[in-house]
């Protein structure tokens, strides 16, 4: 009997079960062909891939899938059967779950070890997103799956078609031994999921076959190529200055030979050194080598993904043969224009359409923007692939194999901090490469990155800057680079007032001020404040994450442009901002005033200050203006938990109060700091706090509930 799988645009049976799965199947084993080395690595095989793959609509052979097609029903004289069996309501209607049923028994006949078969099954089953509880016992569909009087034996059809896509693929599947914990085992799903896309495609495979000429294999491989789903093609033996147009530095050369291969690494450096070149050079030698598949650069916020996109397009330019558009990938990237060309294919079918997704880019969906080689986004992005998120799994089969680089990871508090290092496992486990840049990273930080530890470092006194990692489960040997020439640092607390004075004199003398606010609301009034008091004397600016896309975009450019190294716009300014500018962006100040913060952010801060060299400055020394508090140290010590909330303000709900005030006590003793010869030691000093009892000044009861309410709820 020809059970359908795909109906025609009359709604009449079109393509059958079978040929729908055999066409998947030959789009999945034309994808695991293209990557050799990281399907050995996760011990699969091509042809096992395209089996299972194919297998995945097995369970469309049932009555409750069948009747939606009233045509088929026609056509079989079942109408009446179907309607009296109460084939709508009584029949299981999803397909996958009777796949995860049926596949975990066929599996079984065919020697998979019990344990294997009930992972695998489950995650074939689950190829719409969603995965169903694996059963020792086989799973049961809450409906029921064969009961009719249709006289159709629908689980020895099921049985049929599963072993002649089988033998079709020339499985070995008896070698698959896969269980919960195996990173190949969501892949499997990733890649499944993905194939049913394509092969789902009628521009492709179209449901009315009018040739006897009809390739699945042949016809996988064009759709694979039309839609850019190639290895991209690397230029060979290119040098860094060749890349980047410009001499290497030590940290950049020694990330260069220390990254030989997937594992996962650690690069501290102070800001400014030039990490990110660091790590793309290191992934451009991975690609060389064909040791990695892609890129994806994850970063904490949007304004810096943006940014950092920019390069990587440029970067992107330099390596390929011919030039691979990198995707933007975040909350609000299909705002902006696409800044390389993208060649456009069509995702649907419907003729006369005037869906504008017909004309899109095949990746520039949500769930299929990290399946391209290249990409940047914020590091949610890839962590949506180790949460029970729908279509994790595609998320994890997107990244398997690439380039990994998140970026800033001190930034995160202590519930995506958890979540990164699972991410960072998964990675590993994927064949990924997996490169965590940071200035002010702890030891205990470094610990749970490289050996998932937290007592890794305890007492080890580190140098920095530093290169640390483990390839292939083994710790590399740590590289200390050489550091650069070291800046001193004024710092100074002052009132608002006062800070507003500084401001206004430096850029009248033609200097670049940057104000930085923990909170928008704070950043609206200090620029209300400045701009009245200034009229129009020269540009003051505004930027936060609270502006329209269009404007933030255009004011991010504007601003970006005046601050930046080259500076062609360069003038007497202040730009007051929130955190969206502290990290992961090229400004270069003159002056910097900012709010109290956490160390580690302060220091971040510090890295727009005085970035570039410059022949000549308004002021005469590199300074950070910190703003006052109300209250003294002596104040805050003795005072309870609301009373500091209170007397904090609104930074008491972006950061942890006792790091706040751990911080203040560091900073009001530091009268400069030499960086980054002082980087480590200040942030140490600041977060050793954590690691120990509460000093005098905290006490107990009140730093624990303080610390509490920044855990989120969900965990």
């Amino acid at each position: 009997m020809h059970f359908w799988a795909k109906t025609t645009s009359e709604n009449k049976p079109g393509t059958s079960v079978f040929g729908h799965m055999g066409n998947v199947g030959c789009v999945a084993r034309a994808i695991a062909e293209k990557h050799p080395a990281l399907i050995a690595r996760l011990g699969l095989g091509s042809s096992e891939i395209g089996a299972l793959a194919a297998l995945h609509d097995l369970g469309k052979i049932s009555p409750g899938f069948q009747r939606k097609c009233e045509s088929w029903l026609e056509e079989n004289g079942l109408s009446l059967i179907a309607k009296n069996g109460c084939w709508d309501t009584v029949m299981e209607a999803n397909h996958g779950r009777i796949t995860h049923s049926s596949l975990q028994s066929f599996l079984n006949e065919k020697g998979v070890e019990a344990e294997s078969a009930k992972f695998i099954s489950a995650a074939i089953g689950g190829h719409h997103g969603r995965i169903n509880q694996p059963n020792d016992r086989g799973y049961k569909p809450p409906g029921q799956m064969n009961e009719s009087p249709s006289g159709i034996d629908w689980a020895s059809a099921r049985n049929e078609a599963a072993k002649k896509i089988w033998e079709h693929f020339g499985s070995q599947g008896a070698l698959l031994e896969l269980d919960s914990e195996s990173p190949a085992l969501w892949w499997l799903a990733g890649i499944t999921t993905v194939s049913d896309w394509i092969g789902s495609n009628e521009d492709f495979f179209p449901t009315e076959i009018k040739t006897k000429k009809f390739d699945p294999a042949l016809i996988a491989e064009n759709a694979l190529t039309a839609i850019g789903f190639q290895p991209p093609k690397i230029i060979k033996k290119l040098s860094f200055q060749d890349i980047f147009k410009f001499v290497p530095n030590c940290i950049q050369i020694d990330a260069m030979e220390a990254i030989k291969g997937p594992g996962v690494y650690v690069i501290e450096a102070p800001m400014g050194m030039g990490k990110t070149e660091a790590a793309l050079g290191a992934a451009y030698k991975l690609l060389e080598l064909g040791k990695a598949t892609g890129i994806f650069f994850a970063l904490p916020t949007q304004a810096t993904s943006n940014r950092i996109h920019i390069r990587m397009v440029d970067f992107i330019k330099n390596i390929t043969e011919k030039t691979v558009a990198s995707r933007l990938i975040h909350g609000n990237s299909w705002l902006m224009a696409e800044v390389a060309g993208i060649s456009p294919s069509r995702t649907g079918s419907v003729k006369g359409s005037e869906d504008a997704r017909l004309g899109r880019d095949w990746f520039a969906s949500s769930k299929r923007a990290l399946l391209a080689p290249f990409g940047v986004g914020t590091v949610d992005q890839a962590l949506l692939g180790v949460v029970a998120a729908k279509h994790f799994f595609v998320r994890q089969f997107a990244l398997a194999g690439k380039v990994v680089i998140i970026d800033e990871v001190h930034s995160y508090d202590v519930y995506t901090g958890s979540l990164i290092n699972t991410l960072i496992k998964t990675l590993e486990g994927l064949g990924c490469t997996v490169i965590v840049l940071s200035a002010t990273l702890t030891k205990k930080r470094q610990g749970q990155i490289i050996t998932n530890s937290d007592n890794a470092n305890k007492g080890f006194e580190s140098p920095y800057p530093l290169i640390t990692g483990r390839m292939d489960g083994k710790p590399i040997v740590p590289i200390a680079s050489t550091p650069p020439e070291s800046r001193v640092v004024k710092v100074d607390f002052i009132t608002s007032m006062g800070a507003m004075e500084k401001a206004i004199i430096v850029a009248r003398a033609g200097g670049t001020v940057l104000w930085i606010c923990n909170t928008v609301d704070v950043a609206q009034n200090q620029y209300r404040k400045i701009k009245a008091a200034v009229k129009m004397d020269f540009p003051v600016g505004l930027l936060h994450s609270r502006f329209p896309f269009w404007r933030r975009e255009e004011l991010e450019i504007e601003w970006m442009d005046r601050f930046g190294k080259i500076g062609q716009t360069r003038c007497g300014s202040i730009l007051v901002s929130t955190q969206i500018v502290e990290q992961s962006v090229d400004l270069d100040a003159d002056l910097m005033i900012s709010e109290l913060a956490p160390t580690d952010m302060l220091l971040q801060r510090l890295g727009r200050l005085w970035r570039h060299q410059r022949e000549s400055r308004p002021v005469s020394v590199a300074q950070i203006f910190i703003i006052e508090e109300e209250r003294s140290l002596e104040e805050f010590r003795n005072a309870d938990t609301k009373t500091i909330l209170e007397w904090l303000g609104s930074k008491a709900y972006v950061y942890a109060p006792f790091v706040l005030l751990r911080s203040l006590e560091v900073w009001k003793a530091t009268l400069q700091i030499s960086i980054p010869l002082q980087i480590r030691r200040l942030i140490e000093s600041t977060y050793s706090v954590r690691d120990r009892e509460p000093e005098s000044w905290w006490p107990l009861a009140d730093r624990e509930s303080t610390q509490r309410r920044w855990i989120p709820r969900e965990i």
